[in-house]
Formats: C-alpha cells, sequence, structure tokens
C-alpha cells in the first residue's frame, strides 16, 4: 500500500524496556519489567490507536520496539498477528538489535503480511568501533541477524546514532551495508539523555553537523546499491528543493510513542507525558495537550520562527530540549541559527 505523507500517522511503541544489551549512547534510563504492560491491555492499546485512526481517516505506520523487542516474543508475535488483520495499518516496521532473532522468529517474520522491514542499530563499520558503543561482540551479532534475515529475503535497513567518535565512519558503514544487502541506511544525532546523558562530549559541534548531513546527502545521491534516507529535520538545510530529502519535526504533527506501561509522550527522545493512553484516550491526549497546542505553533519556535524553512524543518524538539533545556529553543545543530547568531 502506497501511503502518502499527509495520510499516515505514526506511532513507536515500545512494548518493554528490558533489554539485552547495554549502549553507552542509550536513551533509557530503566530496564526494569516493572510497568510492561500484559497481552490484554496491548490489545486494547492498539484498538484505542485503530479508533483514532478511523475517525482521523489516517493510515497507521508504526514501530514495535522497546528496549528489545523480542525479549517479549510472545507479546510480539501476538501484535504482528493483530496488526495484520488491521485495515487501518499501512505497514509496520520492528526495531532490534537483532541478537535474539532466530531462524524459527524469521521464518514467521517472512510471512507477516504488513511488516515493512526489520531495523537493526550498527555504530560503525567494524567490530572495533561498534562494540565500543554497544558492547563487546554485537557488530557479528548483528551482522549474522542482517545475513540470516536476508537470506529469507527480508527488507532490513540500519541505523546509525551519529557521534562524535563515529561520524567519519559513514561511507565505510555503507560499503559494508552494501556487502551484506542491506536495504536502507539512515542516520539520528547522538542526544545526551538516559544513559547517555553524560555523554555531551560526543554530541556534535554545529560544523560536525553540517558536514555529516552534506555528507549523508551527497552519498545518499550517489549511492545505488543502498538506499540512504534522508527523513530528518536539518536535511532541508542541504537540499530544500528536492522533496525526498529532509523532513519536518513529527512533534505534534503526526505521531506518537506509547511507552511499555501506556504512557504517551510526543516523541521518544522528547519524553513529555502527555498522558495514559488507556486511562485518558488518544483523543484527549491529541486535543488537550497545552504542549502540543504550543509546539504546533512555528511562532513559539525561537530561531526557527523567522526561518523560510520553519514548514518543512522545525530542528529536532528533542535536540532542543537536551542542549538548552527549552525545547522550543534553536536546534543546537542548525547551522543557519549559528551563521545567523554568529
Amino acid at each position: 500500500m502506497e501511503i502518502l505523507a499527509g495520510d499516515e500517522f505514526y506511532f513507536q511503541w515500545h512494548i518493554t524496556e528490558r533489554c539485552n544489551q547495554r549502549c553507552a549512547h542509550c536513551y533509557h534510563e530503566s530496564y526494569s519489567p516493572a510497568d510492561e504492560m500484559p497481552l490484554g491491555d496491548l490489545l486494547a492499546v492498539f484498538a484505542e490507536m485503530e479508533h483514532a485512526l478511523r475517525v482521523w481517516n489516517r493510515i497507521g505506520s508504526l514501530s514495535l520496539t522497546g528496549g528489545e523487542p523480542f525479549m517479549r516474543r510472545d507479546e510480539l508475535f501476538a501484535l504482528i498477528s493483530r496488526l495484520d488483520l488491521s485495515d487501518v495499518v499501512g505497514y509496520y516496521d520492528i526495531l532490534t538489535n537483532g541478537a535474539l532473532i532466530s531462524d524459527e522468529d524469521v521464518v514467521r517474520l517472512r510471512a507477516a503480511t504488513k511488516l515493512r522491514r526489520v531495523q537493526l542499530s550498527l555504530e560503525g563499520p567494524s567490530a572495533e568501533l561498534n562494540d565500543s558503543i554497544r558492547g563487546n561482540g554485537t557488530f557479528e551479532r548483528t551482522i549474522a541477524a542482517i545475513d540470516l534475515l536476508k537470506s529469507e529475503g527480508m527488507e532490513v535497513a540500519v541505523m546509525m546514532t551519529v557521534t562524535r567518535r563515529n561520524k567519519g565512519s559513514i561511507p565505510h558503514m555503507i560499503n559494508v551495508l552494501a556487502d551484506h544487502q542491506v536495504d536502507t541506511f539512515a542516520i539520528e544525532r547522538f542526544i545526551p539523555e538516559g544513559s547517555g546523558a553524560q555523554l555531551h562530549d560526543a554530541m556534535l559541534t554545529p560544523e560536525e553537523a553540517r558536514e555529516v548531513f552534506e555528507t549523508v546527502h551527497a552519498l545518499g545521491v550517489s549511492e545505488r546499491r543502498v538506499r540512504v534516507l534522508m527523513y530528518r529535520p536539518l536535511f532541508a538545510l542541504v537540499d530544500s528543493d528536492d522533496p525526498t530529502v529532509g523532513a519536518m519535526c513529527s512533534v505534534g504533527t503526526n505521531a506518537l510513542t506509547v511507552m511499555h506501561d501506556g504512557t504517551v509522550y510526543p516523541c521518544r527522545r522528547l519524553p513529555i507525558p502527555l498522558g495514559h493512553v488507556l486511562r485518558d484516550g488518544l483523543f484527549k491526549i491529541w486535543y488537550d495537550s497545552d504542549f502540543l497546542w504550543k509546539v504546533r505553533d512555528p511562532a513559539n519556535l525561537s530561531d526557527c520562527a523567522k526561518c523560510d524553512l520553519v514548514a518543512v524543518c522545525r530542528g529536532c524538539r528533542a535536540m532542543a530540549h537536551f542542549a538548552s533545556g527549552d525545547c522550543f529553543g534553536a536546534d543546537p545543530h542548525c547551522w543557519r541559527s549559528v551563521e545567523c547568531t554568529a
């Protein structure tokens, strides 16, 4: 099913906080199973999502994640079966580190009718670099999971969280991914939160961020082996004329995050509680939140309000929040903002 951008509403759904890895830059603060919703409540959450999508006349896209979602394998596959039956779900992805995926899991995933892709994370093109961030042996396990998924014809994506440590390895990373037939590659900027809150020195400078975005854009234009995704704020600064480059921050516009206990955030990296999906319902959360109404008005977005790209970018509200404590402030990596204030 082809979904137009204006028709889509996105839910990032964290079904657990538990994880089998402890990545240095992780945005989680706790890995406890406490407050996990049982399967019955998870199905009730999805019923609430379905109802909202029907009333809003939107097609749903979802990411099922954690923590590590395969630590709740039974619940994960029960949700997969339910999503496959929904007439308002266009597609869903699974975000995982891949280490727990078995041969049997891949066969079951291959049978899922609305699973678009499985996304895994790597932080570098070598075990030395990746494992220094994600833990010993994680590079080999992730590559093995990629190969296993591809052996069954699955679509595979790789996400890289960019820090000062790995920013120069992106071209080599794409070569490695191409060797393993990875379909898509995307980057995410490191935000110092959760377990990574003390790693402020790992954040890119504005100059480094510009270099990274321009490098990824150039690779994306020329690369034919791996599709390089550029659906992130600030990519519009590189090429505002290309509709496939850049994306407006989704906070308050077409996305919500549902946590393991039912708490709803505007974005996983912007942990401002908006309510509880079962106690409050998505309509109250979406329409009664003063925070969401404020963030929807570009006039409230500091430097972004004066930018001609505000309608297609708005910077990253989570990055602004963790850099300055003000989620309505400037995205600290926006080189336009830096140049205007220099």
